[in-house]
């Protein structure tokens, strides 16, 4: 059970040792945390352009006319998705629930 423990540094290099093996750790994480950050400006990118093109179609289908209706509730369907998305992974806007407001 000792084993489990932490060693407690004993001398002077040791502790060197442990506070450059603890740096090194840090380091990793931070850049680990710094790609995440990277990927996510990369996928929000994606995401506002293509919201950003399904409403150009959704703009497009309202001066055609003989447009399947099927294609139509598609198109307003994928747009609704895509501008709940932004606004949940973007605008970091909260859903208001009917629990939250009953918690008012």
């Amino acid at each position: 059970m000792d084993d489990e423990l932490p060693k407690t540094p004993n001398n002077e290099q040791e502790y060197i040792e442990m506070s450059n093996h603890l740096k090194k750790l840090y380091e990793e994480i931070e850049l680990k945390n710094i790609k995440l950050k990277e990927e996510k400006l990369e996928l929000q990118k994606v995401l506002l352009g293509a919201y950003g093109m399904v409403r150009c179609l959704d703009n497009l289908m309202d001066n055609i006319y003989d447009v399947p209706a099927d294609v139509v509730v598609l198109i307003e369907t994928l747009r609704s998705s895509l501008s709940d998305e932004l606004d949940t992974h973007i605008f970091n806007i909260k859903k208001i629930t009917l629990a939250d407001l009953t918690m008012i």
